[in-house]
């Protein structure tokens, strides 16, 4: 293929790339359809007008452009609710027993830290009352909701 030829396939691509790039656009718009978690904690959809009850749905994360992210959101939460039910908060120089995911041996594991806190985590006194809330939520629902693996 010689330079000009190169230089007609490359413009054809900038063409189409430039109409793409017009049929996307940013959510949400004004008009469109948003989904969010109602107080009952079921997934319910509104219209997005720029309002203040729609800005702060977004602010909070109460936000989803998709029923399936919200639904997924709800039975997250529900998850780390059934979860805290066996947890403590932090305690600075304590074993603080805390669950995680280790993607290369495809595994749920049970650790402790004492002095560093990491974001997001819930806390177990132990490592046996750890495994008590795992067997009690279940490991298959903790790794999808929580770490976002399924088996």
């Amino acid at each position: 293929m010689n330079l000009q030829e190169e230089l007609k396939a490359l413009k054809e691509r900038i063409a189409e790339l430039e109409e793409l790039a017009k049929e996307e656009r940013e959510f949400p718009q004004v008009g469109d359809i948003y989904w969010r978690i109602d107080d009952k904690g079921s997934v319910d959809n509104s219209l997005y007008n720029d309002y203040y009850t729609d800005n702060h749905r977004q602010a909070i994360g109460n936000f989803f452009q998709t029923k399936q992210q919200a639904e997924f959101t709800v039975k997250k939460l529900k998850v780390e609710a059934e979860l805290r039910k066996f947890g403590r908060p932090f305690e600075y120089g304590k074993f603080n027993y805390y669950l995680f995911f280790v993607i290369d041996g495809d595994n749920l594991k049970i650790d402790f830290t004492s002095y560093c806190q990491p974001q997001g985590a819930i806390y177990f006194e132990s490592e046996e009352k750890a495994q008590e809330a795992v067997s009690a939520v279940g490991k298959e629902r903790i790794n999808k909701y929580i770490f976002g693996v399924e088996d």
